[in-house]
């Protein structure tokens, strides 16, 4: 048999949770946090309402007519989120504008000038939180938030 030293042993050991560590962080990952969701979240996949209704049908005992009528309902309920998400959109750009048009009355034409090439690079909210998108389009380095 093998005879290993004690320093081997450790590390072998250490190899060895660190193997077990990463084969359960990939199996809960793959099975509980990569779950589908709206365009945008977790890489922009797009909601899995099937794989949602066949659990649901499983876990409640659903009927065909009743999973035809959650998945109905998981629908509109997506486009109400979706319809919502646009007029907030719109209203934010509408309020950022006023804000424009207000702050151009209170600075000189000079330091208007100087906010808005300031803005242009830095966005709206000031260093680096006005960039949208998701984070993997930022470039490296830079952080949201203060």
């Amino acid at each position: 048999m093998f005879s290993f030293s004690p320093r081997t042993q450790a590390i072998l050991l250490f190899m060895g949770i660190f193997a077990l560590g990463l084969v359960c962080g990939t199996i809960v990952e793959r099975k509980f946090l990569r779950s589908p969701g709206p365009p945008g979240a977790r890489g922009g996949r797009p909601y899995d309402y099937n794989r949602m209704i066949e659990r649901m049908g499983q876990d409640l005992a659903l009927s065909d007519e009743q999973k035809s009528a959650v998945r109905a309902a998981f629908q509109e309920h997506r486009r109400e989120i979706d319809t919502m998400r646009r007029k907030i959109g719109e209203d934010m750009r509408s309020q950022e504008q006023k804000l424009r048009e207000k702050l151009k009355t209170i600075l000189t034409p000079e330091q208007f000038a100087k906010f808005e090439e300031k803005n242009r690079r830095q966005g709206f909210r000031g260093r680096g939180g006005g960039r949208r998108g998701p984070p993997g389009d930022r470039p490296p380095g830079s952080r949201r938030g203060p």
